[in-house]
């Protein structure tokens, strides 16, 4: 499935690293993922950093999203019925929570998965790799993703960019999008403790270019936290970490614990068919 990021030729394992037959060759490190991330397309942006990726590590092993995981496993094997062989791609997998989980479930069904990561974050990609010895991690951006075209047969992104353009570049005619993003009332308790005038998500008609949406499926319960760590990272897995004012931050570092609504949806979109 992988294509080498300088010259578009199919990427093949060479021991410790992948390489095309142009010469370009990627070490593989030690913990399984591979760096195929254009510097010229990184800009200044690296993704979450190693504390970031760890935080939301230790926050996702306590359970908190667990229900989110088992509703996208669920969709996930219905979505590869049919299929004795599945090639997965998360784009944006981040630390691999989500993908790792999915990638087993398609092997637990008795199907040949080949399931590929792709976070441009490079800690993320290492931390997932570590853990997930079924999943080919890789560092590079969602936007210019490394793969063959028409080389999936489902595509996964969970609070991530959607880039229709390149989804419908490398997903087979027959394939499948998977998206996952906040409901109506995700967070509607922390958002009420923070800011004076909290908005509810909208939940209008979301759209994928080039794609037609097949099927949504909503997954909302209530979660405890008495961690105040839990709860700030939990925060910090959202946009309005990065704009909430002082006097909201102020109340944020003040919870010691919170009674809070996780609410996501999830969004079945297949390919337009061509007229």
């Amino acid at each position: 499935m992988l294509i080498c990021p300088h010259c578009g030729v199919p990427l093949m394992r060479k021991e410790k690293a992948l390489c095309c037959e142009n010469g370009h060759s990627f070490d593989i490190a030690r913990s399984g993922y591979c760096n195929l991330l254009q510097s010229s397309r990184s800009g200044d942006h690296t993704g979450d950093s190693k504390e970031m990726v760890m935080a939301r590590r230790k926050f996702l092993d306590r359970g908190y999203y667990a229900g989110l995981a088992e509703g996208l496993c669920q969709q996930v094997g219905r979505l590869a019925e049919g299929n004795t062989a599945v090639h997965f791609v998360d784009a944006g997998c981040g630390e691999g929570y989500y993908t790792r989980q999915m990638v087993q479930t398609l092997q637990q069904q008795g199907r040949l998965a080949q399931g590929i990561g792709i976070d441009i974050s490079k800690s993320a990609t290492q931390y997932a790799a570590r853990r997930d010895q079924h999943t080919q991690y890789i560092t590079g951006s969602v936007f210019h993703m490394p793969l063959k075209k028409q080389c999936a047969d489902i595509i996964c992104s969970i609070f991530a960019p959607t880039p229709g353009e390149e989804f419908h570049r490398i997903l087979k005619k027959d394939g499948k999008v998977l998206c996952v993003v906040p409901g109506a009332e995700h967070l509607w308790e922390l958002k009420s403790a923070i800011y004076d005038i909290p908005y509810k998500n909208r939940e209008e008609k979301h759209q994928l270019d080039g794609f037609r949406l097949s099927e949504k499926r909503k997954i909302i319960y209530p979660v405890h936290i008495d961690n105040p760590a839990d709860i700030r990272t939990l925060f910090a897995m959202t946009p309005y970490a990065h704009r909430t004012p002082k006097k909201g931050m102020e109340r944020l570092h003040a919870l010691q614990e919170l009674e809070v609504t996780l609410s996501f949806l999830l969004l079945c979109f297949e390919p337009e068919r061509e007229q």
